[in-house]
């Protein structure tokens, strides 16, 4: 019996519990790349324009933006399985409360729906990675995040496999029932498999970290100040930049391409496949490239394609311009999706263990307050008939500088790892 390659055998090595949560994560993962894919698809099929969909989009991440810092300041150090238990319940609620509310055109509860989904997927954003490292050895911790990673890309993939099988069938009538596959109907199906989730968070551990603060759980330690903003500054230009356009390639080839929701999930699905692979590659590749080559290297390539896919739009009558940003889409998203487990795993090791629960937060506060605000700029943009590739354009620029703002935290961790210097917070915190 031939031997798995090194690189998969690492996969097969790790603990239970950490299969045990890849498992649960994958199938939340479903409700969001579902979403990812169909939901402004479905907004507009029901009448929303551009407008109206990104001001209901921006909902999700008000109160994420709001509450975040609050819950990671008060998760750290604690046990997480709870809140882990308690979102993955609320989440699936909340997003099928969501789509029940726009298909009966209650739009002013679908608000509501949309916030609650908001502070429900909040619960699982902060606790996920830094529980990922706690049930992993550190040795095993690339693999652990990659793996988690790679839970989002491979339910993608069943979200777009599912949608593109379904809407090719179109219709079906049972008997005296007459059913119809459209983007709700994908979205109801994930959502409602998504329900099973908590079945797998309730069998996990619930470690807690070694070393905790002693002091009031609303305390930040000075020292920590600047190590936290200089660990948020990329996240604060890839997310708004991300905001702008990431959230919207769906209208992006639906308006200037006129591809159909069928086409574009069957061309998701074929980028997730890659995104899967290139995801759970990501630890052997820093091994051989570094930080740099894992970072700097993949996500300059992707910045490039994501700013020629957003100038097809000046030359869209042309034969070539369709394939040629559909090509753009497809090896992008696993270019830049690469880059996430290493960048999460060198911002974890900056801060060090103290703050993984803060920075988690912090980083799911900025994510969601820049795409609320970018949603929001789109709404505007968008309604003075501002052309996509100029939207695209704006992304690739924000891109670029989050992306080299990771050499001051590839350099520091790297001095630490040679033992150069220890630019990390002490394990205790010192006395004011």
């Amino acid at each position: 019996m031939s031997r798995l390659p090194a690189w998969l055998e690492n996969y097969r090595l790790l603990p239970r519990p950490v299969l045990l949560f890849a498992a649960g994560q994958f199938l939340i993962s479903l409700i969001t790349s579902a979403q990812f894919l169909l939901l402004n698809l479905f907004l507009k099929d029901k009448g929303l324009d551009d407008q109206e969909i990104a001001a209901l989009s921006a909902q999700r991440f008000v109160a994420t933006f709001f509450l975040a810092l609050p819950a990671g300041l008060w998760l750290r150090g604690k046990p997480l399985r709870k809140p882990l238990l308690i979102g993955s319940i609320l989440f699936p609620l909340t997003a099928l409360a969501s789509l029940e509310t726009v298909r009966l055109g209650m739009m002013d509860t679908a608000s509501w729906c949309f916030l609650a989904m908001g502070f429900s997927g909040l619960l699982l954003n902060v606790a996920n990675l830094p529980m990922a490292l706690r049930l992993a050895p550190p040795k095993q911790s690339s693999e652990a995040l990659s793996l988690l990673f790679a839970t989002w890309a491979a339910a993608s993939i069943c979200g777009g496999v599912l949608s593109s099988v379904l809407q090719g069938i179109g219709h079906l009538d049972l008997g005296g029932l007459h059913l119809v596959f459209d983007e709700y109907t994908t979205l109801l199906i994930l959502t409602l498999a998504a329900f099973a989730s908590p079945l797998f968070y309730a069998r996990l551990p619930d470690p807690v970290p070694e070393q905790t603060s002693t002091k009031h759980w609303l305390h930040i330690h000075r020292e920590d100040w600047p190590v936290l903003a200089r660990a948020l500054v990329p996240t604060v230009c890839i997310a708004t930049g991300a905001g702008l356009s990431i959230q919207f390639l769906n209208l992006f080839f639906s308006h200037v391409h006129q591809l159909s929701s069928t086409a574009y999930s069957a061309y998701g699905s074929v980028s997730n496949v890659l995104v899967l692979i290139a995801g759970l590659i990501v630890p052997e590749v820093k091994r051989r490239l570094g930080w740099r080559g894992a970072i700097l290297g993949v996500q300059s390539i992707a910045v490039f394609l994501l700013v020629a896919m957003g100038l097809t739009e000046l030359w869209k009558a042309a034969s070539w311009a369709l394939p040629f940003a559909i090509g753009c889409f497809i090896i992008r998203q696993p270019l830049m999706s690469m880059a996430g487990p290493s960048t999460s795993e060198l911002t974890m090791s900056y801060v060090g263990e103290r703050n993984r629960e803060l920075i988690s937060a912090c980083s799911g506060a900025i994510w969601s307050g820049a795409w609320w605000l970018a949603a929001r700029t789109f709404e505007l943009l968008r309604a003075h008939h501002l052309p996509y590739w100029q939207v695209f354009v704006t992304t690739g620029i924000l891109y670029l500088i989050g992306t080299f703002s990771y050499l001051l935290l590839i350099r520091k961790v790297e001095q630490r790892e040679s033992g150069e210097s220890d630019p990390a917070p002490d394990p205790e915190p010192r006395q004011a």
